[in-house]
């Protein structure tokens, strides 16, 4: 009986947390977007950026864990980010995202989920969540043990440049990870 049970928890933890297959990059041969520069790969990100035209970086925010990296825009109310984070074992989305939310939480003092959908085809969720200054629009994805989010983020409280943030959405659907 014991056999049978340790069976039915494996199969059962293993279906909710295994990492599903990742389809395999492929190239685009549409232009990335207006404003947006063509796609440039980042070893440290290990992804296929594609920071836009005239934003600024700011410097990475990097720990053993995880590097971020973030481009804010002319008018500094909205951002294009990619963050990629080691994880301790091989798990899906569903628990990475509760990860983020808790370092969000963290580090800003309030991380809500106001929105999610799975999308089980690429392995990724996408995902709106409120922080203590920021909201991100994100993708989430993870392959193996390593983990990212890709996100178009604006400040809360502030009004929301409708062309920026469309640029950075544009730059985060054209960032290819698990790439270099």
């Amino acid at each position: 009986m014991r056999v049978v049970v340790a069976l039915f928890v494996l199969t059962v933890a293993g279906g909710c947390c295994a990492t599903p297959p990742r389809p395999a990059y492929v190239p685009t041969t549409r232009p990335a977007g207006v404003g947006l520069p063509p796609p440039t790969a980042d070893p440290l990100l290990h992804a296929i950026i594609v920071p836009p035209i005239g934003w600024r970086p700011d410097p990475p925010k990097v720990d053993e864990n995880h590097r971020h990296q973030v481009w804010v825009s002319p008018g500094k109310t909205t951002a294009y980010g990619v963050i990629t984070f080691k994880l301790p074992l091989p798990v899906g989305p569903s628990l990475a995202l509760w990860g983020v939310l808790r370092q969000m939480r963290r580090v800003e003092g309030e991380a809500n989920l106001l929105d999610r959908h799975d999308d089980p085809a690429l392995g990724t969720i996408r995902f709106t969540a409120e922080g203590g200054r920021y909201t991100l629009r994100g993708t989430l994805s993870t392959d193996g043990l390593r983990g990212w989010v890709v996100y178009a983020g604006t400040l809360r409280g502030r009004p929301i440049n409708a062309a920026e943030l469309r640029i950075a959405e544009q730059a985060r659907e054209a960032t290819r990870v698990g790439q270099p």
